[in-house]
C-alpha cells in the first residue's frame, strides 16, 4: 500500500487533523466516484476503483492508532511488521495482562455491574495513558520503544472488546 499519509496529503506524524481528513477523504473519493468514468475505458474504470480501494484502505490505518503507530514506524524504518511473530518481553506487562484478565473472569462470574464499570474506567485510562507514550515516542522518533508500545496498545484493545463481551453478558440477565 502507498504511505497513508502521502496519499491524504498529510504530515507523517500521529496525531491528525480528523477534519482534514475527512475533507480529503471526501474530496478523493468524489473524484473517483463511478459517474466520472462511465465514458472512460475498462481498464480507467477499474484503476478508479483500485484507487477508490486503496483510499478506503489509507483511511482505516489513519483512524486507527495502532495501525496509524505502525505505518509511521514502516515509514521511517522501513521495516515490516508480522504482527503474528511478535512477541513481547516485557515480563511485568505479560503479569499485568494475566492480573487483567483474571480480574475480568471474576467480575463475570460475580456478574458485578459496578465492579464491571470501574474496571472499564481503569482500562481506558491506562489506554489513554499508553495513548499518550505512543505519541511521545514516535516524536521522539524512539522505533523500537514505540513498536513495543504499539503491541501494548494492541493488547488493551483486544481486553477492551473481552470487556464488551462481559458488559453484553452482564445486561442481557
Amino acid at each position: 500500500m502507498l504511505n497513508p499519509f502521502s496519499l491524504f496529503e498529510l504530515p507523517v506524524q500521529f496525531s491528525v487533523d480528523t477534519t482534514l481528513l475527512s475533507e480529503r477523504y471526501l474530496s478523493l473519493q468524489k473524484s473517483l466516484h463511478p459517474d466520472n468514468f462511465v465514458a472512460h475505458s475498462a481498464q480507467e474504470q477499474r484503476l478508479a476503483m483500485q484507487k477508490s480501494a486503496e483510499i478506503n484502505d489509507a483511511l482505516q490505518v489513519l483512524k486507527n492508532p495502532i495501525l496509524r503507530a505502525e505505518a509511521i514506524i514502516q515509514y521511517y524504518t522501513n521495516a515490516e511488521q508480522d504482527v503474528e511473530q511478535k512477541s513481547t518481553n516485557d515480563v511485568t506487562f505479560l503479569m499485568q495482562q494475566m492480573e487483567w484478565r483474571e480480574k475480568l473472569e471474576e467480575i463475570e462470574a460475580e456478574k458485578n455491574e459496578d465492579e464491571l464499570s470501574a474496571f472499564t474506567s481503569e482500562i481506558e485510562n491506562i489506554q489513554q495513558s499508553i495513548l499518550m507514550q505512543l505519541e511521545k515516542e514516535l516524536n521522539e522518533q524512539q522505533w523500537a520503544q514505540a513498536s513495543l508500545t504499539t503491541d501494548k496498545l494492541r493488547f488493551i484493545k483486544k481486553l477492551m472488546v473481552e470487556i464488551e463481551q462481559v458488559e453484553e453478558k452482564l445486561f442481557d440477565y
